[in-house]
């Protein structure tokens, strides 16, 4: 997966499961910010991608990233965790949530990246 494709999974993934806004990440093995901002109503995920200036979202499992024009999947699983495809790449991908971080394993580099989480506490819409 290409990076600014990780941090939106973990973005879109942390906003989901914590029913929080994401205002921004830090990819420790990079050791870089991402300004990427994502909230989440039911299924529905809204967010830009000010790094690479395009909007990100979609209606989960089905997300879309403007920037390279591609869609992927990111599945809810039970307890914050969550499996994924990138079509860009034609790779899988796994995200496990915790309270502040988020882990994206990429199994096309066989690597975790954990993101140091900001977020705000806009409340959800619920229907």
């Amino acid at each position: 997966m290409k990076q600014h494709m990780r941090a939106a999974a973990a973005a879109v993934a942390f906003a989901h499961a914590l029913r929080r806004e994401v205002l921004s990440l830090y990819e420790h093995e990079t050791r870089g910010y991402n300004r990427i901002r994502v909230w989440v109503n039911a299924n529905w995920a809204s967010g830009y991608d000010y790094d690479n200036q395009c909007k990100v979202g979609g209606s989960l499992p089905y997300m879309f990233h403007q920037g390279v024009r591609s869609h992927w999947r990111l599945r809810p699983r039970p307890l914050g965790a969550y499996s994924g495809f990138d079509h860009d790449t034609l790779s899988f991908f796994s995200v496990k949530v915790t309270s502040r971080h988020a882990r994206v394993f990429d199994h096309r580099e066989g690597a975790d990246f954990t993101y140091t989480i900001w977020s705000g506490s806009r409340a959800p819409i619920t229907e």
